[in-house]
């Protein structure tokens, strides 16, 4: 199991956000949608659909609040490129399989409200390299450091990290790796919702 929790400083800074840049950051591209208010409990203000953080394309089409794009594109161009690099390869690609989703934790009838439902977590199932080779959070997990050490560096822009190993009750083979937005990765909400 690989769940991690509130750990690291991460960075909360932001200077120099880009007008007219999605969520202000000029690494992130895809296209500001509008808010979603589906049901009570369910709600993003500011919901954005990444499809290219930078050079990397973002398989899934995966719906996020800003703050939670900023994070995984702190991620993507920082820890994942980093042990990518240290295994001597350059991502192209991070798939994913959930993002956006009303639905209460575990998909139970009653309990909590997952942070999906709220566009604070995106789940990720592989990652594509540019000399054309793949890997698969749940059949490579295992084979190789460079996903478990993306998994660690993502501590800091995400407050929970849960692998594949997981035994929580959402665990299935779809599951991939789960990455809540830290709580305390804030932007001004100016910031935040500039398309």
């Amino acid at each position: 199991m690989l769940a991690l929790t509130a750990c690291g400083s991460g960075d909360t800074r932001r200077a120099g956000a880009v007008e007219g840049a999605l969520c202000g950051d000029p690494r992130l591209q895809g296209e500001m949608l509008p808010p979603v208010i589906d049901g009570e409990a369910c709600a993003i203000t500011n919901p954005v659909r990444v499809s290219a953080i930078g050079s990397v394309a973002i398989g899934g089409a995966p719906v996020m609040e800003c703050r939670t794009a900023l994070a995984f594109a702190d991620w993507t161009t920082g820890g994942l490129s980093r042990a990518a690099r240290k295994g001597g390869r350059e991502v192209s690609r991070v798939d994913t399989v959930a993002s956006y989703a009303c639905r209460n934790r575990y998909g139970r009838a009653g309990g909590r409200i997952s942070n999906h439902a709220l566009g604070r977590a995106v789940d990720v199932s592989a990652v594509g390299f540019t000399d054309g080779s793949r890997l698969s959070v749940l059949h490579d997990w295992t084979d190789t450091t460079i996903l478990q050490e993306a998994a660690g560096h993502a501590c800091g822009p995400f407050d929970t990290v849960l692998g594949p190993n997981y035994s929580g009750a959402s665990r299935s083979p779809a599951s991939g790796c789960h990455r809540r937005i830290w709580r305390r990765y804030v932007l001004p909400l100016a910031r935040a919702t500039r398309v």
